[in-house]
């Protein structure tokens, strides 16, 4: 009887412990101010005025905001897979290609590397009024730490206008 009791209360207390981490980590994940990445995403859109569904380029800058160099490794073909939006209606533009490499980049402290992103914005049929739409953008380094979140660097927001 002690036996089972035993077993009992030591799975009870690593479920608890579980809860308590994943409680733990989740408000973290979820709070902006939880990057303290010393990198930085910067955007800039090409036009401030498009047409629904029409491709853009977005200039697109990861800055090293420390003062020691920092890695980055990115994708050569599928850089826009590592990017993502807060508004559902932002799309980033498949590029196809032969051969995928893993760009292992070194940023000096104060520099950037930059990369123009083909975007899109899918808006529903409305009635011809311009409609303007905010979003950020995120970008998630190509390889991290196993066991660690690779949470999304975001951009400060931006605004454009979509006629439709």
């Amino acid at each position: 009887m002690y036996k089972f009791e035993g077993v009992l209360c030591a799975l009870l207390l690593c479920f608890a412990g579980l809860v308590a981490y994943g409680q733990d980590s989740s408000s973290k994940q979820d709070s902006p101010s939880a990057q303290d990445s010393p990198l930085k995403v910067e955007l800039k859109p090409a036009q401030t005025t498009v047409n629904n569904y029409q491709s853009f380029q977005v200039a697109t800058a990861i800055r090293n905001t420390a003062t020691a160099e920092q890695l980055l490794d990115v994708w050569s073909c599928s850089y826009p897979t590592q990017w993502t939006s807060d508004n559902p209606n932002v799309h980033m533009n498949l590029v196809a290609c032969k051969k995928n490499d893993l760009l292992h980049l070194k940023i000096a402290p104060g520099k950037a590397w930059e990369k123009p992103l083909s975007i899109r914005v899918e808006l529903a049929a409305g009635d011809g009024q311009p409609e303007s739409v905010t979003f950020r953008m995120g970008f998630k380094n190509a390889t991290f730490v196993t066991g660690q979140p690779n949470l999304p660097m975001w951009s400060d927001p931006v605004t454009i206008t979509v006629t439709k």
